[in-house]
């Protein structure tokens, strides 16, 4: 009898706490919590966070220097089996924003797989109310310091998260929030820092934690705030250009089919084209929609009357409607070839297509095909290219018809060109046509098959896995999603069947990299295949 009731006592006791995360956001010297007394966290650095502790429903929490005395203690009174977060806050000795404890319920979870429950505080003492946009769309107004927006249904994605005055136009500060590896989770975003200090005051940063203690501080961004995304391609040709946003370099010796990655332009802007070195001798001004994607392509001749140099300009897609589609959109870029008809193994893809002219996007099947060029209404084909696109199941690309048909052997000759949003460039090859199949006909081999990588996110080491069919020449290469070369993995020939290789988060010089998405590239003789990963620290 004794036992039971004794076990029946100890369940109470045991039953009677509550979940709480600590978070460190007071920009003080490290601390130690104690809880009614007893020492609970030693050593507590700021911006650190612990996970979820059980905390007895009343409850005294004291707060000391590490290995001082208690300058500080803080009841709570919690609700029974209820999580919470409470956040160190303001500033030990300031009758201004004194130190003090931010209480807010937690939840450990989203609603669904598709979505992230974000909880935002506005933790930083010398800013004002704000409002908060991610790409552009407002999430958050007019919150103050010390405030919680509670938690927020965001759908999974990668976002630049802007900070404004409330009420005002111009971000204060922007930062990179990778998301979309996060699915189903949840986690507290609170503002840290000084906006405003002497140097040696902790910056003005966003930091991300979960329930798990789990900390990352968002790496700066551009503005997405009147902002939209361009991809510049060049297919002028003309000798390496610098390229100018209102009057300011933006790209410098940007040479003939190279493409830059999505930059941010402001949406009212005066794009200029200097040779390489010399002054600006084109201006084309531009409107363009908040948050929407363009391409524009530098086409045309210089001081050439019959065909100017000219700038051409469409929307910009950046993934296809499913993973069994590659989203094509496709411009006629050639001055001196006539309207153009397009068939991909055959089959009639695009009609009556004259120069300066995009197609739009159009939602092709993964494989890989043969393109038919023909004049419109003909039968023979002008020129046919190979375009492996079964590794681009998901993405987008823009393919664009580039120097001349008929012309000087020092003029660029006919070329169809590939680019995609990350900047990656690739010129179709020649190929024989399929408009008279014959048996000479024959298509690229899918020669490998990509795994993907794992784990996925990853923290700091993860292996991308493929299977080769037959043995191969293979280049394994890791960009930024700008498109920027990070690390080369790997170059050389291996053996058929199962290969992996392993990156550990580090640039080509053994740096680390920030946490983010980074695009990997496995390239054979005849074939590429591109994924996905995300890197959280």
């Amino acid at each position: 009898m004794k036992i039971i009731v004794f076990l029946i006592s100890t369940f109470a006791l045991v039953a009677q706490t509550a979940q709480v995360q600590i978070v460190h956001n007071s920009p003080s010297p490290a601390v130690d919590i104690y809880v009614d007394g007893t020492l609970a966290v030693e050593n507590f650095t700021y911006r650190s966070s612990t996970g979820l502790v059980d905390l007895p429903l009343n409850t005294v929490v004291g707060i000391a220097p590490t290995g001082g005395d208690i300058i500080a203690e803080f009841p709570f009174t919690l609700e029974q089996s209820e999580d919470y977060v409470v956040v160190a806050s303001g500033i030990l000795n300031d009758t201004a924003n004194p130190f003090t404890l931010l209480a807010s319920t937690l939840e450990q979870d989203a609603e669904d797989d598709q979505s992230f429950a974000l909880n935002i505080l506005h933790g930083v003492t010398d800013a004002p109310a704000v409002d908060i946009y991610a790409d552009g769309e407002l999430l958050v107004e007019n919150l103050s310091y010390g405030e919680f927006t509670g938690y927020l249904q965001v759908p999974v994605g990668d976002y630049t998260i802007d900070i404004t005055a409330h009420g005002a136009e111009e971000a204060v500060a922007s930062f990179s929030a990778p998301l979309a590896g996060l699915g189903g989770g949840s986690g507290v975003l609170y503002a840290s820092g000084f906006l405003a200090g002497a140097d040696t005051d902790p910056a003005f940063a966003l930091v991300l934690t979960t329930p798990s203690s789990y900390v990352v501080e968002l790496p700066a961004a551009e503005t997405g705030l009147g902002t939209a995304q361009v991809q510049i391609v060049h297919n002028s040709p003309s000798p390496a250009v610098d390229i100018y946003v209102d009057g300011t370099l933006a790209v410098e010796n940007f040479t003939y089919r190279s493409s830059t990655g999505l930059v941010d332009l402001p949406l009212n802007t005066v794009v200029g084209i200097a040779p390489t070195g010399g002054d600006i001798i084109a201006e084309f001004p531009f409107t363009l929609e908040q948050s929407e994607d363009y391409v524009v392509v530098a086409s045309g001749i210089l001081n050439d009357t019959a065909n100017p140099f000219t700038l051409l300009a469409s929307t910009l897609e950046q993934d296809a409607e499913d993973d069994q589609s590659f989203a094509l959109n496709i411009l006629h870029g050639v001055t001196d070839a006539p309207a153009v008809d397009i068939y991909a193994d055959g089959e009639l893809l695009v009609e009556n297509l004259s120069y300066g002219e995009f197609t739009g996007y159009l939602q092709v099947p993964v494989g890989d095909y043969t393109i038919d060029i023909t004049a419109h209404g003909a039968e023979e084909a002008v020129a046919s290219f190979s375009a492996p696109l079964a590794g681009l199941g998901g993405g987008s690309g823009v393919l664009y018809a580039s120097g001349f048909l008929a012309g000087a052997d020092t003029d660029p000759a006919f070329a169809l060109v590939l680019t995609t949003p990350s900047s990656y460039v690739v010129e179709l090859p020649m190929t024989e046509t399929v408009l008279e199949i014959d048996d000479s006909y024959t298509t690229i081999s899918n020669e490998f098959a990509l795994l993907s990588n794992y784990p996925n996110p990853f923290n700091p080491v993860t292996s991308i896995r493929y299977n080769l069919e037959n043995n191969s020449n293979v280049k394994i290469t890791v960009y930024d999603l700008l498109g920027n070369v990070i690390n080369e993995l790997f170059q050389g020939n291996q053996s058929a069947g199962f290969n992996n290789i392993s990156w550990n988060a580090t640039n080509n010089i053994g740096e680390s990299v920030s946490s983010g998405v980074y695009i990997y590239k496995i390239q054979t003789d005849a074939s590429f295949k591109i994924g996905r990963m995300m890197y959280l620290k």
